[in-house]
């Protein structure tokens, strides 16, 4: 079994996975739409995954087959919620990217009770 690294607080986490997922190397390729009841996200690589405690993150940048990148970034553990999982993702993001009024994010939590965030990474969609 792979282990996923391990961190003393969200913020450490941050900084550790953000240097990682941001540079244009490791960006992934966004699967397909699956079959409903099946998922291919969260990474099952554990380079986009770290722990802190009981709750697991997991975090990439996704490019689309149109080339839209996305930023995702996704949380588990026993007994979150969505409010929760914003204020980890509010924690998450500060030092790097901090949340700003009105920015848009699309949530979704799946049938493995991931809390799922993701927006548009890139202004627009990259050329080829």
């Amino acid at each position: 079994m792979l282990s996923i690294q391990e961190h003393g607080t969200v913020e450490e986490a941050s900084s550790n996975l953000l240097d990682f997922i941001l540079i244009p190397d490791n960006w992934l390729e966004q699967a397909p739409p699956q079959p409903e009841g099946s998922s291919t996200w969260p990474a099952s690589d554990t380079q986009y995954q770290r722990r802190v405690g009981p709750l697991r993150i997991c975090a990439s940048v996704d490019v689309a087959p149109s080339l839209d990148v996305t930023l995702h970034i996704a949380f588990r553990a026993p007994g979150l919620t969505p409010l929760k999982a914003a204020d980890h993702l509010e924690n998450f993001l500060k030092q790097r990217l901090p949340l700003t009024p009105n920015s848009e994010w699309q949530v979704e939590v799946d049938e493995r009770r991931w809390i799922h965030f993701s927006r548009r990474y890139a202004g627009t969609h990259l050329l080829a």
